[in-house]
């Protein structure tokens, strides 16, 4: 009787923590009637189901890496600027190793090399974006914002603003290829990427480390956690999961830019604040960051189906919508604290 009790009060305690998820999952069912219903059926079809399982992994990519800052108390605003630079540098790279005519295994090769050499560009740039935050004390805002100006101009001075162009068709073939017919490769990589950041923050001393210090930066410090160490670590983390949304930007649009990215960032921060993540710190969950960047994507192609929707109105619908979720997360944790 007492353990049918205890196993009671858990799952009512993992539905009570559940409760954002919960409500993202209504959420989502609700988005896909109304647009369902206001398009007459056309946003439900398995053809633009697949084409919206396609199209946010490039988007989630980058909210897992915004999430992990947001939940060490910060905030990364380089994500879109390393995203861009990781992605000119690689596909630079692999046009110069890629030789002519190589067989399917020589360009999987050059592929994984890219690959390699695009997550060191992406941990460089945060290991430098942690350092300003962590060695010399910038607030995250501040740190991302110049640095974000930094190695974006870092991206044009490259390419003088052109696009790389020619690229083997390899990264192409693989960002496009399906699963069964049916399953994007980008969908695929998107859910090993939250596994892992889901495997970081809840099976780890690091992912603890990280809720730890967005909770409480001086309990964690004075607790005898190396602060500077954790920052770093999970800039330099965020970067490796930005230059990944990079390789499929490129690979989506067949080239490289140091614009590619630029429409990315206001739907970043929705994403993780409509999942539930404290923009304080301390609190996020790779669950809800999933189900929120299929809402925002769900909404976003929804858009596209109406012609009179400009996509200069885009912009202005996320950033309502994000200050609309910020008064009601606020109003909802004054509630909290005034009822407690």
């Amino acid at each position: 009787m007492n353990n049918a009790a205890a196993n009671k009060t858990g799952i009512l305690e993992r539905i009570r923590r559940d409760n954002n998820n919960v409500k993202l999952v209504i959420m989502m069912i609700l988005c896909l009637l109304v647009l369902a219903a206001a398009t007459g059926g056309k946003s439900a079809t398995p053809n633009q189901l697949q084409l919206i399982a396609y199209l946010f992994p490039e988007m989630g990519v980058l909210a897992l890496g915004m999430m992990l800052a947001m939940v060490s108390g910060g905030i990364d605003l380089t994500v879109i600027a390393v995203a861009d630079l990781s992605g000119i540098l690689s596909c630079m790279v692999m046009k110069e190793l890629m030789p002519p005519e190589a067989n399917l295994a020589i360009q999987l090769l050059v592929l994984l090399i890219t690959l390699i050499f695009a997550l060191a560009v992406g941990a460089v740039c945060g290991i430098f974006t942690g350092t300003l935050i962590a060695r010399i004390g910038i607030p995250a805002m501040v740190a991302t914002l110049g640095a974000s100006d930094i190695i974006l101009g870092i991206a044009v001075g490259i390419t003088n603003g052109s696009a790389v162009k020619e690229l083997p068709p390899i990264l192409n073939q693989v960002v496009n290829a399906r699963l069964f017919g049916a399953v994007p490769s980008t969908t695929i990589i998107f859910a090993i990427c939250a596994a892992i950041v889901a495997f970081i923050l809840n099976k780890t001393a690091l992912g603890f480390k990280i809720y730890m210090i967005g909770s409480n930066k001086a309990a964690s410090k004075y607790s005898g956690m190396n602060n500077e160490k954790i920052y770093t670590l999970t800039y330099m983390i965020s970067g490796m999961l930005a230059s990944v949304s990079g390789l499929l930007m490129c690979g989506h649009f067949n080239s490289a830019r140091s614009d590619f990215g630029k429409a990315y960032l206001t739907p970043a921060i929705l994403i993780c604040v409509l999942a539930g993540v404290n923009p304080n710190g301390g609190r996020g969950k790779v669950s809800g960051v999933v189900l929120a960047v299929i809402i925002l994507q769900m909404l976003s192609s929804g858009f596209a189906l109406f012609q009179n929707i400009s996509d200069y109105y885009k912009n202005l619908i996320w950033g309502l919508v994000l200050i609309l979720v910020m008064i009601v997360n606020v109003t909802s944790e004054r509630r909290k604290v005034w009822k407690g």
